[in-house]
């Protein structure tokens, strides 16, 4: 009897421990345990109790962390976890719990093949959250981002943003190892991938770590012919030494407490997002250099500073400059004595990835004196000047985008640099970029006349360009070939006035039309412009506009085969891909001589990554359109990528 109730007993307790230990976990391990259980709408009105009773807290985030996953990894419903991480972002843009969320979208997008959206993600945290633990396996991810999403070019750089990111170490030299891969198997540009084995060799050859990714390099020299450069000490260059040398005789040659700045007050710096600190930087060249009777602190830092801008070391000149503008600041210095370093710390930003930052450098320092953008302006033509091309782009580029009214000679001078780098699609697509800011702007339309003409092959374009710099590009064409570039690089307001400028003259023609074949020629031509400027309207933040021009159409034109072709570019932009798809497919039914739906669907397929579909859509198409050069163009360019990909995977099994 005894041994019954003592069973009775323990039980009882068991029990009332078992309910205590439930009652005792907050929501979110509620949540949690009841994910492992399985109980999924369980765990989302646990996590949403949090959310609601706890708004703007950690607790709030977490659990919104918690519930974005729970939708997308466990109910299938990606669209609500997507939608939960948006919330998260746009209430608490700053917080750790943000960049988290940053993470988990660009990953989730990275595995759907949305390339363009995971690259915002990891750029994002890049740029505004660098100190966070995933910062640098972001910038791997942004980079591996652009090279699945066959932008070669990008993801050389980003690899390249990351080895300035970690001078001397293990993942540099992977990051080297990747970038000269890509310039070599996608790009094959021998040249450079030659000078980025020789830079792996020469700065990583002696570093810990390192030897699988310097023996391989060496190799690939060898292969190549290249001559093997020796490795540097990893000590330092001649510039540490030279800099070690420097700071130590200015320590013993100081007065005590000369060349204090009353900005030395400032003990505490702002983060620079460089992950390193520049005043510890500084304590590594004497003990207490403060700078001396020839100038301050930040004098001393600033030159400092340059001697790890000419090493390329572009972590620590960033620092630098950044801590040297901060304490020049606090002294009242004159803006105008920092020209140098403003643009200085933009490149140092370009070059470890931190695009956002660069940019918002420079603006600021435009925002508070023009001279700065004039200077900047000026070094970059002298360097061109001086064949110095690779700095001249770094530096354009750096001011690029800052005053709508220098964009134009900013860009035409980029043109000019590539030009003489003898790399014609660039110089054609900043000659385009100046226009897309000033459709007029005569040194451009000339330099694409030629550069098309000359180099690229295309002398219909070349023509049109040609006339239009001569006054004479009042004309269909003319306006068209505006309107595209405009659209191509955003300036939407302008392309939605080009394309109905086209559509106008092609209307008036129409009225003096003396047979069929050439009323349905100019109709082509102004329901194809119409539905590129009802697209522009869209893209410029006027959907009921975009929607009300593709509804006149419907009502002036309403068999005309271009007409589902406008429908589906409208669906396509607004997110319905198999609308859009469909609609296409019935425009080739209509006229299958025109190749506007078959060029708009292949561009979309191929966005998706099914390079199948398009082949076969585009051989298809020139089977009975065999003179069509717009799509055997396309068709061509997209099997040498194609054949390059195929290279490359064979090289690496």
């Amino acid at each position: 009897m005894k041994s019954i109730r003592f069973s009775i007993f323990f039980f009882a307790a068991v029990m009332v421990v078992t309910q205590y230990a439930c009652v005792s976990k907050n929501p979110q391990q509620q949540a949690e345990q009841l994910i492992l259980e399985q109980d999924y709408q369980g765990a989302v009105d646990a996590y949403q109790v949090v959310i609601n009773e706890k708004p703007g807290t950690p607790d709030a985030r977490q659990a919104q962390l918690g519930l974005a996953k729970l939708y997308i990894e466990k109910m299938s419903q990606p669209e609500q976890g997507v939608q939960v991480y948006q919330d998260l972002l746009a209430a608490d843009p700053d917080s750790e719990e943000a960049a988290q969320a940053h993470w988990r979208l660009g990953v989730y997008h990275f595995k759907a093949k949305d390339y363009e959206s995971a690259q915002k993600s990891f750029d994002t945290i890049v740029n505004q959250f660098p100190n966070f633990e995933q910062s640098h396996n972001a910038q791997l991810m942004l980079a591996k981002s652009y090279e699945e999403a066959q932008d070669y070019d990008k993801a050389a750089e980003i690899y390249d943003n990351v080895a300035n990111r970690h001078p001397k170490s293990e993942r540099a030299a992977q990051a080297l190892t990747n970038k000269a891969r890509i310039e070599q198997e996608y790009l094959k540009d021998q040249t450079a991938a030659k000078r980025t084995y020789q830079t792996l060799v020469k700065r990583y050859g002696k570093v810990k770590g390192t030897e699988v990714a310097i023996n391989e390099a060496k190799k690939e020299l060898e292969l190549m012919g290249a001559s093997i450069p020796t490795p540097e000490d990893p000590a330092g260059t001649e510039y540490d030494r030279r800099l070690a040398r420097r700071a130590e005789r200015r320590e013993r040659a100081r007065p005590e407490g000369s060349g204090r700045s009353r900005a030395m007050g400032i003990s505490e710096a702002a983060d620079s997002g460089f992950g390193v600190n520049a005043d510890g930087i500084m304590r590594g060249f004497g003990s207490e250099v403060q700078g001396d009777q020839y100038g301050t602190y930040y004098d001393a830092m600033l030159q400092i500073a340059g001697f790890y801008f000419m090493d390329q070391n572009y972590r620590d000149a960033g620092a630098l400059y950044f801590r040297a503008i901060e304490l020049a600041k606090a002294d009242d210095a004159q803006i105008d004595l920092l020209h140098h370093a403003h643009l200085r710390l933009s490149i140092s930003y370009r070059k470890v990835g931190m695009y956002q930052r660069a940019a918002e450098v420079l603006k600021q320092a435009v925002r508070k004196d023009k001279r700065v953008l004039e200077a900047v302006i000026t070094t970059a033509t002298n360097q061109y000047t001086d064949g110095d091309y690779e700095k001249a782009i770094e530096t354009f580029k750096s001011v690029a985008g800052l005053n709508r009214n220098k964009d134009p000679e900013i860009y035409w001078k980029l043109s000019l640099v590539y030009q003489k780098m003898g790399d014609y699609q660039k110089e054609a697509e900043f000659c385009e970029r100046a226009l897309a800011v000033k459709t007029d702007y005569p040194d451009a339309l000339q330099s694409l006349a030629y550069v098309l003409y000359r180099h690229l092959k295309e002398k219909d374009r070349a023509g049109i360009f040609d006339d239009i710099a001569k006054g004479k590009g009042d004309t269909y064409d003319g306006e068209k070939a505006i309107g595209d570039i405009c659209y191509k690089y955003g300036n939407y307001s302008w392309a939605k006035t080009k394309y109905e400028a086209a559509a106008r003259m092609a209307q008036r023609q129409k009225k003096e039309a003396t047979s069929e074949v050439e009323e349905r020629v100019l109709d082509n031509r102004i329901v194809y412009m119409k539905v590129h400027a009802a697209m522009a309207s869209y893209k410029s933040g006027v959907a009921d506009k975009a929607q009300a021009t593709i509804d006149s159409l419907t009502t002036e034109y309403p068999d005309h085969p271009l007409l589902p072709y406008g429908q589906g570019q409208l669906a396509l932009l607004k997110g319905d891909a198999d609308a859009a798809i469909t609609a296409f497919k019935a425009s080739m039914e209509k006229d299958p001589e025109s190749d506007a739906a078959p060029i708009a669907l292949g561009e979309y397929y191929i966005s998706q990554g099914y390079t199948d579909e398009v082949v076969a859509l585009w051989e298809g198409f020139l089977e009975n359109n065999r003179r069509n050069k717009a799509v055997r163009r396309r068709l061509n360019e997209l099997k040498k990528q194609i054949d390059a990909a195929a290279a490359a995977d064979g090289k690496s099994e």
